[in-house]
């Protein structure tokens, strides 16, 4: 095994709605070789039930963690409450995410409450809350004092990962994602990622599964292609905090 390189796949959107999809996806992603990955656990999806009201759930995020996987705070509500005030915010809140970039320009004293609450509800489960992901990765860079301040030791880009403490420091790694809300988006999806897998070898290589991304056949085999070849080369399968904490 090749310790100097990684594979972080992380499963996004992860709440009681999604549980039976990303149970599937994770058992699935264990059979192709992926032993720890970072579970993207949303507090209060859509700003309906905590996660917590869901006992089931929550032993199944246990069971995971138990067997090396990283629960990740990944945003508060998902969701955007305030409408687009211009058309770059109409783009990125809209288009791109369907309103649900919620830190995209949050206030930073809202911002700093909802990243406080999370962590008292991860920690209530005694979920040790390292790592924080933006829902669509959108967040002002304002944003990243208040993560370190309150605990956080990284997050994530599209376009790599920021460690926040005990330095901050830019890893670049762009990440294999897909957009499965149309034909043409997973037509896109599966042309971008074909040609992102052919990038010469990585020292990172992260693979971003959505819960419906399984509900695809091109898409669920593109991603077993792009984890088994990585995996063959003999990446090392990490997550985010393991990664990290090297």
């Amino acid at each position: 095994m090749n310790e100097g390189t990684a594979l972080i796949v992380s499963l996004h959107d992860v709440h009681p709605g999604s549980f039976s999809l990303v149970a599937r996806q994770r058992e699935k992603l264990r059979e192709w070789g992926v032993r720890e990955a970072s579970l993207l656990v949303v507090p209060a999806y859509h700003c309906g039930s905590f996660f917590c009201e869901d006992g089931e759930f929550c032993r199944w995020v246990d069971l995971q963690r138990e067997a090396g996987d990283e629960a990740v705070v990944h945003g508060y509500f998902h969701w955007r409450e305030a409408g687009a005030s211009d058309w770059r915010s109409w783009f990125w809140t809209e288009i791109y995410t369907r309103r649900e970039a919620e830190f995209f320009d949050l206030p930073p004293a809202e911002a700093a409450k909802r990243l406080r609450c999370a962590r008292e509800l991860f920690a209530a489960q005694g979920w040790p809350a390292e790592g924080f992901v933006a829902p669509g990765w959108l967040m002002h860079p304002r944003l990243w004092p208040i993560l370190a301040r309150e605990g956080f030791r990284y997050t994530t880009r599209i376009g790599g990962i920021l460690t926040l403490r005990p330095a901050q420091r830019w890893i670049p790694a762009r990440t294999h994602c897909w957009s499965t809300r149309a034909g043409w988006r997973r037509a896109c999806s599966l042309a971008w990622n074909r040609l992102l897998s052919r990038e010469a070898v990585r020292q990172v290589v992260r693979v971003s599964v959505h819960p419906g991304d399984f509900l695809y056949g091109s898409i669920r085999d593109q991603i077993e292609r792009i984890v088994k070849r990585v995996l063959d080369r003999g990446s090392r399968p990490l997550s985010y905090l393991r990664y990290v904490s090297r």
